[in-house]
């Protein structure tokens, strides 16, 4: 009688099949870059399914995978578990499956869980039903409701001790709300001794320019507002990675968690997109910092210390009495600000001079119509100094033959005349961060001479990219004719710098083009500055799809110009729309939800 072969893979031991099994869940190939640890989860709704395949294959993979309790750690819940009971749209009843969630909270057992909520939806319109609008034709219902994330969170309480990371993303509060609202209770009790990844993510950005939190009926309470300020529990012993978007907490309970966390402290942390009226005091946000001596990677944009907008405080909050965070594993700083002093206040509290990464960006409004001068911002960082109340203006005077001075002008003196003693000085250069090699600018706005203050600073820098910059900020990377009476500074801004990528440029000319290709790397080479050996170029324009690469008369410099390729199949009519669709109802300019309800805002008093 023919018996048919079993496969080699049937004669594996089961701890081997179990591990390969493990290895096909938890691939490694998906492990995030070092500067990203935390920032993600390793899963989503199609990985979380591999371990329903394997166990379907055959009886005897089905008991190795029921019986391998680390297959099931990853808990995905999203919008495409709700069902709706009703065909009618006038019925929105609908019901969350939870049959999935809960045999994998059973068939983990006792194992660490990764757990992502994604309520988001991606037919929303940036329509909140809890916040006030005088557009009354809306009739957007949220899928996953307030409702659904109580359901999903009482599920989950029950394995609080088990949770490894914790990443909850909304459109609008009212989910995020109810989600906080019943972990508040249990995690302030109890706490989270697993936990070391938090996400909380309300995707809402628009909402966080409005001077006031919106709905403002759920502003309080905020997350972890019950812990006491002398208690002494560890609630969160092992957090490293905390990312705060749209979220925000009881301040001052998290610096005392953090402060009385037996781990070590926070690696990460990421705040972003808060309302003035629900960010920490300066005070909070020092003593944040002081909690968090480890960190390694900081992103503060449209958040950070609340700074008040009344231009008689501006002295007091830059020359405050608190003292900068001595940070020295801090390797990755990303700062979006809103405005200049936004950005100086946050800038003055860090004391990291061994980080390698730098991103600055303008986080304004897009549509505002003021521009924000970052000069400041690039002075700072240049030359590590902010000047006292006495002496706000820095004025510059350029003398015949590339000589230049420059005073710090007292605002208080009776007499503007620059003294003897003003002429001999130069500002102190002390660069706040002079061990980057790697610099994003994204839209930052400031004329050539803080750029290069900027730039001079920077000797170890090997990558620069440039968005949505200006010509100038190319420029400033070209030497200066110094002046006889400065000493010690290169000839060459960034004599490390190998690699440069330009993107969101408006209007290149073709001299630009020469420039940049041509003219830059052979001055900076002149002036004994290190080759360039790669400059990316992104353009839009007709010719998409096209790339050209192409290397100077050298060899060294390798240049590739890219433009937007449409992929295939990709909808090309939205390039044919006639520009006035963008005036016409639900238009870009024409948006009756969100004029109504932002026009409401910037007519509050601030």
């Amino acid at each position: 009688m023919y018996t048919h072969p079993s496969s080699p893979i049937s004669k594996l031991p089961v701890e081997l099949l179990s591990y390969i099994f493990a290895l096909s869940t938890h691939s490694s190939a998906d492990a995030p870059n070092p500067d990203d640890e935390g920032r993600s989860p390793l899963f989503n709704t199609e990985s979380v399914k591999v371990p329903l395949a394997l166990a379907g294959v055959s009886r005897h993979w089905g008991r190795v995978a029921h019986n391998t309790p680390g297959l099931w750690t990853s808990l995905c819940i999203t919008v495409e578990m709700i069902k709706r009971l009703s065909e009618d749209d006038d019925d929105a009843s609908s019901l969350l499956n939870t049959a999935h969630l809960t045999s994998y909270l059973a068939l983990s057992r006792n194992y660490p869980l990764d757990i992502l909520i994604d309520a988001r939806d991606q037919d929303w319109d940036f329509f909140e039903p809890e916040i006030p609008s005088e557009y009354e034709f809306n009739t957007y219902t949220p899928p996953f409701s307030s409702d659904h994330m109580a359901f999903v969170i009482s599920l989950l309480l029950p394995h609080i001790s088990r949770w490894r990371s914790l990443h909850i993303l909304t459109d609008s509060w009212a989910p995020m709300h109810s989600a906080l609202l019943h972990i508040n209770p249990c995690i302030t009790s109890f706490g989270a001794p697993l936990l070391e990844s938090m996400t909380l993510m309300r995707c809402n950005d628009f909402v966080s320019f409005s001077p006031e939190f919106q709905p403002r009926d759920m502003k309080i309470p905020a997350f972890l507002s019950s812990v006491a300020p002398s208690s002494n529990k560890d609630l969160l012993p092992r957090l490293k990675h905390l990312s705060l978007r749209g979220v925000h907490v009881d301040w001052a309970s998290v610096v005392n968690v953090l402060s009385t966390s037996t781990g070590g402290g926070l690696h990460s942390l990421e705040l972003s997109s808060h309302c003035p009226d629900v960010r920490p005091t300066l005070t909070e946000f020092q003593q944040l910092l002081s909690a968090s001596l480890h960190l390694r990677k900081l992103a503060i944009t449209g958040s950070g210390p609340f700074v008040p907008d009344d231009v008689d405080d501006i002295v007091d909050v830059i020359h405050h009495d608190l003292d900068a965070v001595p940070l020295p594993h801090l390797h990755s700083i990303t700062l979006g600000y809103r405005t200049a002093l936004e950005g100086q206040t946050v800038l003055e509290l860090l004391n990291a001079p061994n980080a390698k990464v730098l991103v600055l960006e303008d986080a304004t409004y897009p549509g505002d119509p003021e521009e924000v001068d970052a000069g400041s911002l690039l002075t700072y960082i240049g030359t590590g100094e902010f000047y006292d109340a006495d002496h706000n203006y820095l004025v510059a005077y350029e003398l015949p033959d590339g000589l230049h001075y420059r005073v710090a002008m007292n605002k208080r003196a009776v007499s503007p005349f620059p003294t003897s003693e003003d002429l001999d000085q130069e500002p102190k250069s002390n660069a706040a961060f002079p061990m980057l090699e790697n610099v994003t600018l994204k839209s930052v706005r400031a004329c050539p001479r803080p750029l290069r203050a900027f730039f001079g600073a920077l000797p170890n820098l090997q990558r620069l990219e440039l968005i949505g910059m200006s010509m100038h900020a190319v420029h400033a990377l070209l030497p200066s004719n110094p002046a006889p009476s400065l000493v010690a500074i290169s000839s060459c801004p960034c004599p490390q710098l190998q690699s440069l990528c330009i993107r969101g440029f408006e209007q290149l000319q073709m001299q630009d083009f020469d420039f940049i290709v041509g003219g830059l790397a052979a001055e900076r080479k002149d002036r004994g500055a290190c080759s360039l050996k790669e400059v990316d170029i992104h353009v839009s324009g007709q010719d998409r799809g096209c790339v050209a690469e192409f290397k100077d008369a050298s060899g060294d410099l390798k240049v590739n110009i890219f433009s937007r390729m449409v992929e295939e199949g990709e909808d090309e009519d939205y390039q044919e729309l006639d520009e006035t669709d963008a005036f016409e109802v639900g238009g870009v300019f024409n948006d009756p939800v969100f004029d109504a309800y932002y026009s409401a805002q910037a007519s509050q008093p601030r």
